[in-house]
């Protein structure tokens, strides 16, 4: 397998929910790109104008490879933000370290608003504090300009296993070992087998990879039974016959998903999400942190964005501001440390 690798990190993120944060209505979003000035965009960005943003292409770093969910909403995003901003956006993807190495790398550039980030807590928050060398606090290296979406994670198998619930998987786990895929050890995904591993008594191992998309491909081929992350990269394959999702880890039964259970329906309590956000280096203007913003908040209003982070089981999930998403990354930067020194994660 030659797209498995091994990490910095060598301890595990935490992702289980204490809630998803409150979104606000498609209104207040249109009424918001409307006090902004978004349209029309042409002022944003003109070259003539010192002071002006932005007059030049953007790069969307994504930390990880293709097929995984943050390059799916990396994609998603960066056509209708070309629009609205009226520059192009393209997506560059930086992946390695369970994305770690996306973050600093955006971490390091310059503040101008033309190098952004796309990601999940394991690049923004998790990973950099488990990193046994070289762990950086990002909140001093990147500053949040907005969430898009909150994300349920599933568990999908080879559907040669002849299983059909996660219960019966979980059996076989205690007589033989089972091997989970991962995008990197140390992130969202590597929790949630090992909080499964808690809260069920199962015996999964996480098996790292460079990027969901190759551990598809080896869940697929029978290399290794199944895989675990964000739910929606495993939709096609689902729909496809090729593997067989046997849980979601939402509170409730994904819309595209009717009927495969939740992991709390058998294991009550048992709930999950990941959150896909932008982000940007961390001493960029306040100014430019607005205007991306607007332009996100015009950008989650249409339908075409909507139906693609539906499609892909993502869950529209905005704050009201960059103040209020920046507060939000902090108290999960604290929580995420108290709940990672408990277990041994962290020192110190």
């Amino acid at each position: 397998m030659p797209d498995r690798m091994t990490t910095d990190c060598d301890a595990t993120t935490a992702c289980i929910s204490t809630g998803a944060p409150a979104g606000i209505s498609r209104r207040e979003l249109m009424a918001w790109g409307a006090a902004l000035g978004l349209a029309p965009c042409a002022a944003l960005a003109s070259a003539h104008n010192a002071n002006s943003y932005p007059n030049r292409p953007i790069t969307l770093i994504a930390g990880a490879t293709s097929g995984g969910a943050v390059d799916i909403g990396a994609r998603i995003l960066s056509q209708p933000l070309s629009e609205i901003l009226g520059v192009p956006v393209i997506v560059e993807n930086k992946p390695g370290a369970t994305g770690v190495i996306s973050t600093k790398y955006v971490g390091k550039a310059p503040e101008d608003g033309y190098t952004l980030l796309v990601c999940t807590p394991s690049a923004g928050i998790v990973g950099p504090l488990t990193m046994p060398t070289n762990p950086f606090n990002p909140l001093k290296e990147i500053v949040g300009v907005n969430m898009i979406t909150t994300n349920p994670l599933g568990v999908a198998i080879n559907p040669n296993l002849k299983i059909d619930n996660l219960k019966d998987l979980i059996a076989l786990s205690r007589k033989r070992q089972v091997t989970l895929g991962v995008p990197g050890i140390g992130g969202v995904a590597d929790f949630l087998v090992k909080q499964l591993n808690k809260a069920t008594g199962s015996q999964f191992e996480s098996v790292p990879y460079k990027g969901l998309g190759s551990a598809i491909v080896d869940a697929m081929g029978g290399q290794i039974d199944g895989a675990a992350a964000d739910l929606g990269p495993f939709l096609a394959s689902h729909q496809g016959g090729k593997l067989k999702i046997l849980a979601v880890t939402s509170p409730e039964r994904a819309p595209l998903l009717p009927n495969v259970p939740t992991v709390g329906e058998t294991y009550p309590g048992f709930v999950a999400h990941n959150w896909l956000a932008v982000f940007a280096p961390a001493r960029t203007p306040p100014e430019i942190l607005e205007k991306i913003n607007a332009a996100l908040m015009v950008l989650v209003t249409r339908n075409d964005v909507r139906s693609a982070f539906q499609q892909s089981a993502g869950i529209m999930a905005p704050m009201k501001s960059p103040a209020e998403f920046q507060k939000f990354v902090a108290s999960e930067y604290q929580r995420w440390s108290v709940v990672l020194r408990e277990q041994g994660l962290i020192k110190g």
